[in-house]
């Protein structure tokens, strides 16, 4: 976004023309403005990018499941409500079952479906990872990078060259291990 007007840009959510978050990537200027004016961080997240090589091998896992119709998609989003803290609707993710370039995917954990994920690739080939998510009760065993490892096994059958995702601070650390490298910070503003 090319020097912004602020001003109208605060009014616009105002009027409930946009929604009441923006994200900006750090560093362009752009998020001094809007505290100026009002706008204050409410989220702060790693931008990573991982550059798959022909040497990396990832594995797919038995106990992920392609979301393949609107009882899945009412699972998923039961579980990112539960992951992110807040509410996730089936209606804002119904319309992606069937898209070519978006795939979303639910992990089982002793017969109960815990995680998700999202893969999503560009008009570029490059993969995108989203909403990767464990339920609360299930931390700490190893499934978001269960999941995480599954999804980049889709990018590298897609012939992803590179996959983004951001992270928040909890997370920033295990794709650390898997190789992501950290290429900034998007802050999120609301008024």
């Amino acid at each position: 976004m090319a020097n912004p007007d602020i001003g109208l840009l605060k009014q616009t959510i105002q009027l409930k023309g946009m929604p009441h978050s923006i994200a900006v990537e750090e560093g362009d200027g752009i998020g001094e403005d809007m505290e100026n004016k009002g706008f204050q961080i409410s989220s702060i997240v790693d931008g990573m990018t991982l550059l798959l090589k022909p040497s990396m091998s990832f594995s797919a896992s038995k106990n992920i499941d392609r979301v393949g119709n609107q009882e899945d998609i009412k699972v998923f989003t039961n579980i990112a409500s539960e992951a992110f803290g807040y509410n996730i609707y089936p209606s804002s993710l119904s319309g992606l079952i069937g898209e070519n370039r978006t795939t979303l995917f639910i992990g089982r954990y002793k017969d109960n479906y815990v995680s998700c994920g999202i893969l999503f690739l560009d008009s570029n080939k490059d993969s995108g990872l989203h909403m990767i998510g464990t339920r609360k009760g299930f931390r700490g065993l190893g499934l978001g990078k269960t999941m995480t490892e599954h999804l980049l096994y889709q990018a590298t059958k897609n012939k992803s060259e590179q996959v983004h995702l951001v992270a928040s601070k909890l997370g920033s650390p295990i794709y650390n291990k898997l190789g992501f490298q950290n290429r900034g910070y998007l802050k999120s503003y609301v008024i």
